[in-house]
This record gives structure tokens, sequence and C-alpha cells, in this order.
């Protein structure tokens, strides 16, 4: 017998076509009830940081479902503080994804994109948002803010629905080098994009609030900073998907009073954690949280834990509050993501200052950046004495995805590493 998720998932899949506002209506409800579950009888088991970010994300998509004349749709490496700074809540494309497929929805939203024209190769947390839309249960943004960096995915999507929106839509662009010449140049599109939020929102920003903002930032990435040291002799037992809504908390939610509460807490949690046992990896790129042998060989368990996931410890730059445009152009220009090389240099050195006895690379569906770097990877990690792992599947869309497949390959690698370390 399906398990409630299932039904629901299918429910949703069978309403969507004729009634697209009972879907999102549904949808609201359905987070809505999470998110109280959340506040009232969180998850014991975890961290008492990672109780408070499942209530964060979830609050966050429920914004984008209830209130989009509030929000900017943005990708995933948008410095958000001028957002923040004019009281626009921003959704994040990748985190809208990831709740579709926690519901179990996304698979009808791959078809709707799909049938559509979108490629089937086509990133799965991008196919799964065109659907959406397509489909008319995401309600329209005010706007769309968006930058070139890393992922061409997000270049094509939010172009497609700026234009199937007719919202207005602004682009930052990165140049592939990293230097202060590049800093500037981003700077000054930053500067452009204060301008455009003040006429879309018919609001003036106040620099004064903008540099509080940023220097909330700042200490927010000091904090994770110091968590990373902590990170090297500690295990902090937790689950998977705690480490995905930790993404949308350091990036669409760098500089928000959520953001540096949860840093402050999880050093605390970190600080009070026991010191570290058992396989211990470092993780790149998405996680599939979804599927269950990734769920059942790495949540709450002593044999292994993922220390950390690149995704959570670039962009952490020194901000500095009284140049704040500089600052967030910095974050983009200096990213670990913004260029290959500089990738796998801050993987291997991440390795090394974690005590990271292997690492897994997941080549996610559709994401060519890290499919056309994996062997890169996976070449210079185990060159500098750290096994590494190529994992291929999908972090959103289920029908691109064998359990038997990784449940196999990921035991196995676990077995190595066991052996390995005596």
């Amino acid at each position: 017998m399906p398990d409630i998720f299932e039904r629901f998932g299918n429910y949703i899949s069978k309403v969507t076509p004729e009634h697209p506002d009972r879907s999102r209506a549904l949808l609201l409800a359905a987070y809505r009830a999470y998110g109280l579950k959340f506040r009232l009888a969180p998850d014991r088991a975890l961290p008492k940081a990672h109780q408070f970010s499942a209530q964060c994300v979830n609050q966050a998509v429920q914004t984008m479902l209830a209130h989009p004349e509030r929000a900017a749709l943005v990708s995933i490496f948008q410095p958000c503080e001028l957002l923040e700074a004019m009281s626009v809540t921003p959704m994040c494309a990748e985190l809208y994804s990831c709740f579709l497929n926690g519901a179990h929805a996304e698979p009808a939203f791959a078809e709707a994109a799909e049938a559509e024209g979108i490629a089937e190769s086509f990133c799965s947390y991008h196919k799964v948002l065109l659907g959406s839309a397509y489909a008319g249960v995401l309600p329209a943004p005010k706007f769309i803010v968006n930058t070139s960096l890393v992922c061409d995915a997000n270049n094509l999507t939010f172009r497609e629905l700026a234009d199937h929106y007719g919202i207005p839509r602004f682009y930052v662009d990165v140049p592939p080098e990293q230097s202060e010449e590049g800093v500037a140049f981003v700077a000054d599109q930053l500067q452009e994009l204060k301008k455009f939020l003040e006429d879309q929102t018919g609001k003036h920003l106040d620099e004064d609030r903008l540099k509080g903002v940023v220097a909330r930032s700042k200490r927010t990435m000091d904090l994770l900073r110091a968590c990373q040291v902590e990170k090297r002799s500690k295990t902090l037992t937790s689950d998977v998907t705690s480490e995905l809504y930790e993404v949308y908390l350091t990036h669409s939610g760098m500089g928000s009073a959520a953001a540096l509460r949860y840093a402050e807490q999880l050093l605390k949690d970190l600080k009070g954690a026991p010191a570290a046992h058992g396989i211990r990896l470092l993780w790149l790129h998405t996680i599939p949280n979804w599927q269950e042998p990734v769920r059942q060989m790495l949540n709450f368990n002593d044999r292994c834990q993922i220390v950390t996931c690149d995704t959570n410890f670039e962009g952490l730059v020194d901000m500095d509050p009284e140049r704040p445009y500089e600052s967030m152009a910095r974050r983009l220009v200096y990213s670990q993501w913004n260029g290959g090389e500089t990738r796998v240099k801050a993987a291997v050195e991440a390795a090394r200052a974690l005590h990271v006895d292997g690492v897994v690379c997941f080549c996610h569906w559709g994401c060519k950046q890290t499919m056309g770097l994996s062997g890169v990877f996976k070449r210079e990690l185990d060159q500098a004495g750290f096994p590494t792992l190529i994992l291929n599947g999908d972090g959103c869309d289920r029908r691109n995805a064998s359990d038997g497949q990784t449940a196999t390959r990921l035991n196995a690698f676990l077995e190595m590493l066991e052996k390995r370390n005596g």
C-alpha cells in the first residue's frame, strides 16, 4: 500500500491539469501542517540548529506560494542582502523544487515541462520549477533576480520564466576569472540592482540598513568558518536533509536574522558534540535526500556521517559592512565554484582540513559543471589520499534514479573505507 506521501503526490498529479489553484492550496496546506509540526514537535534526534533550519526553509516555501507579490525568484548563488534590506523575500528555485520532491509531486511537473519542449536531460530542479509554472501552480513572483555563476540551466530557466510571466528580470553577469577587476565589475551591477529594486518596489533603499544586513552576513560567515574548524574533531549526528536546508541559509538566506541565529546555534551544537568517530565523508554537490538507501546509510548513525557539503562552505569571504556592494560582489567573484580549478582545489583543501576518510561526488542529472569536473575531482582527491566515489543520480526527480544501484555502490564504498581504516 502506498504511503501517505505517495498518495498525496499522486493526487496532486491528478488534480493539477484541471485545477492548478486547488493543487497550490493543497501543497500550501501540507507545508503549513509540517511547519506547525516543526514548531510544536521538532525531531529531537536533530541538533537544535537543524531543528531551527527546518522551520526556516518551510516558512520560505510557504511564502513562495502564499505571498508571491512580496517575493523575488532568485538563483541559488545570488547574494540576497539587497532583497533583505528592502523586505523582499527570496524565492529560491532549488528549494521550491526540493519541497515538491518531498511531497512526491515532482514527476508530474517534470513531465509538464517536458510536454512544453524542455529536454529530458535538463537539470531536474529547474525542470520541475518550469513545469510548476507552466501548470499554473507556481504563482508569478514580483520579479526575478539571477546570476550567471556556475549553473547554465539557471540562465535559461529564469529568462524563460520572465517571458512566461511577463515580469521584470535583473541579471548579474559574473566574469569567470577571480580578480579585483571582476569584483569592481560585479559591484557596479549590484549598484544597478539597487536602482532596479527601488523601481520595482517603489521604496528607497536605506544604505545604513543595507550596511547592517551585510554586517549580519559578516558575523554569520565568521561563525560558519568557526564551525568548519570545530568539524575537524567533532561528530554532529544528523540527517542528509539538514545539509540541504543549510544551503538555503548560507545562500538565499544570508544576511537574515534567521541565518545568523542558525550559525550561532550550529557552533554551540558542534562545541558540545562528541569527538569525531566513524567514517567521515566530504560530499560534493547536491544530495538526493529523498533516496532511501542514502537516508538509511547516512542518517543518525555512528557508522558514517557527512562532515560537510561543498555547497555550504563556498563563498565564505571576509565582508566589509562599509563596502556592501564590493562585499557582495566578492562573494560571487571569489566563490570556490567560480571556475573548475578553484572548486577542485577547495575540495582537496577541505578534505585535508576536515580529516575526512573519503569523498562522494554526486553527479546530479543535468548538471554539466559537476559532471564535467567529476573525473578531475576523482583524480586530484585520489592523488591527495582521499578515496572518491563518483555517484550518478538525481537530486530532485525520482524517475532518474535507481535505489538498488545507489545502495550497492555507496555501501561498497563505505565498506572499503572501513577496511582501509582498519
